[in-house]
């Protein structure tokens, strides 16, 4: 992961402000958590991960990429915010994106982005990825969109979302063995994508 440390405000110390972020992290951990035990359909999980991403953040927008049918792209399923009706359903290719190196490299990627051509539907701001890893597998990416002009993430914001990123991944899967487990003749090997809008190349 890339960025710079952003200016630590006046209203607390840096580890106040640590704690605070903890705080955030543990907060939506928990709310995601408590909607895998009440039963909560995989694209209920999905945009809450989305939505407690982008609050963490405090950016405009969020979206969540899964893997399409073909393998070899990836198709953006959940978007969250500002702007998120123009990418939703939008593809980008696994091999020529950073979306696609974030997925199968299972590393996180701090970028701008004007600084990638597949991505010119989104705002001209700083970008993190983050891979939805399970520890076996990365079954998506989750991203977070800063304004134009904005400040890269710092490294403690990104780190507090890549735990979270972690543990959403884990959560995720858990929900998705137990409901395989209740329903024998359906596969969860993967996070399965949420019914597509027709997708647009990008």
């Amino acid at each position: 992961m890339t960025g710079h440390d952003m200016p630590v405000s006046g209203w607390g110390s840096p580890e106040e402000i640590r704690g605070a972020e903890n705080d955030r992290r543990l907060a939506a951990s928990f709310e995601l958590m408590t909607a895998v035990l009440d039963g909560a359909a995989l694209p209920r999980l999905l945009i809450i991960v989305a939505e407690r991403a982008r609050a963490m953040a405090s950016v405009p927008l969020a979206f969540i990429a899964l893997p399409s049918e073909d393998s070899l792209t990836l198709r953006i399923d959940v978007a969250v915010g500002a702007g998120s009706d123009r990418i939703r359903g939008l593809t980008v290719r696994r091999g020529r994106s950073m979306l696609g190196r974030s997925f199968g490299s299972r590393r996180a990627l701090s970028a701008r982005i004007a600084a990638d051509q597949t991505l010119t539907a989104l705002p001209a701001g700083p970008i993190l990825i983050l891979p939805l890893d399970t520890g076996e597998a990365a079954r998506g990416v989750l991203a977070v969109v800063g304004q134009p002009g904005a400040q890269p993430f710092s490294p403690s914001a990104a780190r507090q979302l890549l735990l979270f990123a972690d543990a959403s991944a884990r959560l995720i899967q858990l929900a998705e063995d137990r409901r395989a487990t209740a329903r024998p003749d359906r596969s969860a090997g993967r996070i399965i994508a949420v019914p597509p809008q027709r997708p647009t190349q990008i």
